[in-house]
């Protein structure tokens, strides 16, 4: 995990184990009430799907991954031989899922398991000190992953961040990473790239503090839509630094990327506005309509299929304040359907194609 990172997540962390604490079990879901299948109506897409849908929620003091059917059935945790935290799942076309994995010490890593989260191994792994890696996504012909990755040593001692911030693609036969955005930590941070369904760009967002605070989580920071070619050229904004638009995802027909904003993470307090727009950033339009007083829409993702999004819905503005349930947004209809209620937190739902 990123040093800033850990600076504007802390607050969320210590408020939240307390209730995870009596919500989800202690160190795995043994004694822990496991939820049960959902009875109501789900969107086709999901009601069709046969594999398993990640998420993550606290267990104990960490933040670990679960697997469930969309039903709500088979719910348990994953890597539960891994200690430290598990989170931020991604699934492959072949058969295999990837995972952000920060160990109780030494830098965070990217792994890879089948899908149902047997024999997890790390990939291109990282030194302390060298580099970390976080938010993998497959490309669409499951040789590839892109990650975010902080380059350098930060500074402790004045909690400062590392030299340089990139997004890096891996190949994963041959563990070899080359990286297609870098620049100064000081400038703005990636983060989550997605592929487009062609393997030809990657979406993410950046996102930057105010200037007087220049690392840490604020009401005052900005996040912006980028998409990028392969070769690190082609560098677009789609969308304004104020939308504060982050999270993005990419349909699976290439029509449409998606985002929320005030990205959960990067700001503890803010309107979660589900949007949409072209993959060159027009026609740019709200898809949900939560009010400054409503739920918080965060975490979107499109289901396989692309007919519906899958994302979190919390119930106010504040995110640390439980419940953080998953709900599906059903393009065709436009209802709100929820999906997973029985706990308190859930957080980035992704579906298995």
């Amino acid at each position: 995990m990123t040093l800033s990172a850990r600076l504007r997540t802390a607050v969320v962390l210590s408020a939240l184990l307390l209730l995870a604490a009596c919500s989800a079990g202690g160190g795995d879901d043994r004694g822990a009430a496991v939820p049960a299948p959902t009875t109501r109506p789900l969107p086709a897409s999901l009601a069709a799907a046969k594999g398993w849908l990640a998420y993550s929620t606290f267990v104990g003091d960490n933040d670990r991954i679960h697997l469930v059917r969309p039903d709500g059935s088979q719910d348990h945790q994953a890597f539960s031989k891994l200690p430290g935290e598990a989170i931020r799942a991604d699934f492959s076309h072949d058969g295999q899922l990837a995972f952000e994995y920060r160990p109780p010490d030494g830098a965070t890593q990217v792994y890879v398991a089948k899908a149902d989260g047997s024999g997890p191994r790390v990939i291109a792994k990282c030194g302390w000190g060298t580099c970390e890696r976080g938010f993998p996504a497959w490309s669409p012909d499951s040789k590839h992953l892109a990650t975010t990755a902080d380059l350098g040593k930060p500074d402790l001692a004045r909690d400062r961040p590392p030299p340089e911030f990139a997004i890096g693609i891996i190949d994963v036969k041959t563990q070899q990473v080359r990286y297609i955005v870098k620049h100064p930590s000081r400038q703005w941070q990636p983060e989550l790239p997605r592929w487009a369904p062609d393997g030809r760009k990657l979406v993410f967002y950046g996102w930057r503090a105010a200037r007087d605070h220049p690392f840490e989580e604020s009401p005052d920071a900005e996040a912006a839509i980028f998409t990028v070619n392969l070769d690190g050229s082609g560098l677009k904004q789609l969308t304004p630094w104020k939308l504060r638009c982050g999270d993005p995802d990419w349909s699976p027909d290439g029509s449409m990327i998606i985002c929320t904003t005030h990205p959960a993470g990067d700001f503890d307090v803010g309107q979660g506005e589900l949007y949409a727009m072209r993959p060159d950033g027009s026609e740019l339009r709200a898809l949900t309509n939560n009010g400054p007083n409503g739920p918080r829409a965060a975490h979107s993702r499109f289901t396989p299929d692309g007919k519906a999004i899958l994302y979190i819905r919390a119930a106010t503005q504040d995110w640390q304040a439980p419940p953080r349930q998953i709900y599906a947004l059903d393009l065709a209809s436009g209802q709100q359907v929820p999906v997973l209620t029985k706990r308190d937190i859930y957080t980035r739902p992704v579906l298995q194609p």
